[in-house]
Parts: structure tokens; sequence; C-alpha cells
């Protein structure tokens, strides 16, 4: 039987609570799954069997719409992107009483994943939205997704273009700006390139979601990795080799940065490893999604003595951090 639209958004509110609210991750799960049946069912993008096509641009790559899709069902980065994105609306609404929050959400997806379910919390005289993607088919099925969910009073405009050259309305004051356009260690996609073209646009109070990304080298051993997965709260020793990058709402790009390795006669393997904090408290650490996955880098052989290695980050259409040492 299809659920009117009352019946949609009241699932939708029930789910969004779970995920605002709720620690059982069965519960989170359980809510996770009634969001995507819902999206799924409104836009017709499965988060299936990855069909379409990726969109190679100058700065980096823009998923595909099923993948783009698929984001949606990492229990760990959705709960966490939400709840900070609920809590950062919560403080601009405290300091801009009786205004209306604009959003930009810079690579929206076909179900503006971050964005829709906090419909249900807030009114549309409390946020609006500017949702924008590359992807045609993507913001045509987001486009679809509000209309079908009666949410359209919501979206200020749906825009197609790429976002690292995007600029802001005149006439419209950017409050949030919401870009999680990126895998583990910043490679492949354009989240650094999206920053640095938007957050220069904003002006002081905005915020911007997420708040900070890091990346640090540390050397790992894989005995040690893999007592995290099989011994309950087991915290494995790592060396970290020190800071390689952190992109803020103070963004800078990325400048060569030289470290030096130390040696170890355990721990051979040096990764890249990425935290990202959403906002506030809402931290995703190591193995909390694929974003915050370890990147190998290489394997040391033989090392006696501390190494120095140096660090750059690579603007291209394959973006990413290249090493010499």
């Amino acid at each position: 039987m299809e659920l009117t639209t009352q019946q949609c958004n009241e699932s939708m509110s029930a789910a969004t609570n779970v995920l605002l609210f709720e620690e059982d991750y069965l519960q989170i799960k359980k809510a996770i799954e009634q969001l995507h049946l819902l999206f799924a069912g409104a836009t017709g993008i499965n988060a299936g069997n990855i069909t379409d096509e990726d969109i190679y641009l100058p700065n980096g790559k823009a998923v595909s719409s099923i993948k783009a899709a698929h984001c949606l069902k990492e229990l760990e980065r959705t709960r966490r992107f939400i709840r900070g994105i609920n809590q950062a609306i919560n403080q601009l609404l405290n300091a801009m009483r009786g205004q209306t929050i604009h959003i930009l959400y810079a690579g929206c997806g076909p179900y503006a994943t971050l964005l829709t379910p906090l419909t249900s919390k807030f009114t549309s005289a409390q946020i609006n939205f500017i949702l924008l993607d590359i992807n045609p088919d993507s913001l045509d099925a987001a486009k679809v997704l509000y209309e079908e969910l009666g949410l359209s009073e919501y979206v200020i405009d749906y825009v197609c273009t790429d976002a690292t050259t995007y600029k802001f309305p005149d006439h419209i004051r950017i409050d949030m700006v919401i870009s999680e356009t990126m895998l583990n260690a910043l490679r492949k996609e354009p989240q650094v390139a999206i920053m640095n073209n938007l957050i220069l646009q904003m002006y002081p109070e905005a915020i911007f979601i997420p708040e900070e990304i890091t990346v640090e080298a540390v050397l790992t051993r894989w005995e040690e990795e893999y007592k995290y997965f099989t011994i309950p709260e087991y915290l494995p020793k790592r060396i970290k080799a020190g800071l390689v990058y952190c992109a803020s709402r103070e963004f800078k790009l990325p400048q060569p940065v030289v470290l030096q390795v130390p040696a170890s006669e355990t721990h051979k393997q040096l990764s890249l490893f990425t935290e990202i904090t959403v906002f506030g408290k809402e931290v995703l650490t190591t193995y909390n999604c694929s974003l915050t996955l370890p990147l190998a880098i290489f394997k040391l052989q033989n090392q006696k003595e501390d190494m120095t290695i140096t660090f750059e980050y690579v603007m291209s259409d394959k973006p990413g951090f290249a090493y010499t040492y």
C-alpha cells in the first residue's frame, strides 16, 4: 500500500528521532533502512548495485547517483553528520532569532541525505536550502523527492553546477555550507577545492560542515590493528609521525609538509589517518566509516634510522597527497 505524504513524513520524523537520540545500533540500522525505503521509493534511485557512472571534473571525481545514495547506508557517518548539522542549525537559530537560516548543500546527491531528515525537525520558516550537485540525475532525483514528500517550500533553488567554481547568489545570505565530498585522506574527490572556493565567500559567523578534517601520518602494526576488531575497547598501539594537513573554517590550501618518521622494529606500515569533526562533539574517528579508514602509504623495510618524508597535496583531476622520501 502506498503511503500518503503525511505518512511518509511521519515515518521520516520517527527515523530521524532515532538518528538524533538513540544509541542502540540495531534501532539506528532500522531507521537508516526506513529512510532508504522512503527515499528510494520516491526517487527511483536505489542504493543497490552500481550501474551508473561517476563524473570526472578538473578538481576530482563527482560520484554517480547510486554511489551517492549508498552514503546514506553508512550508519555512523549518517548519524554523526545529521546530529552535528542539527546542533549547528540550533546554534544559528539561537544567534539569529526570528530569521531564516539559509543553507547551501554542495554535493547533495539524490536524497540530500544530510538535510532531508531534518525537515521533520525544523519548519521552512526556520531553514531554507540551495541544493547543488554537478550530476543532473542526482539533482533531478532530489527535486522529485522534495515534491513527493511535499517539502518544496524548503528549497530556494536547485543548482546544477560545479561547486569548485560556484558563486553565492547576491540576494541570499548563506548561513551554513554543507559539503561532504571526500574519501579517506582527502583523495580523488574535490572536498579541498570546494572548501577553497566556498569558504572564502562565507561571512565570519557562517558555519561550514564539516567543521574540521585532519590527516595524520601514523606508523601501524597489523597485529595491533587486528586486536582493535577482536578485543572490545582495545586501543591499538600506534606511532604518530605528525600532522599532514588540517582543513577547517579558517581555510588554507595544503602546503608541503616535512615529517620525521621514527625508526621502529615493530611498526612498519606508514598510513594516513583521517578524523572528521562534523560539529562540536560529533566526530568520526578511525574505522567509524569509509571516510576514516586508514590509507596505507608504504611499508618500511629494514629501517634503522629516522626517515624524512615530504607530503604535498596535488590539486588535479585526481587530487590527493603525494610523497617523497
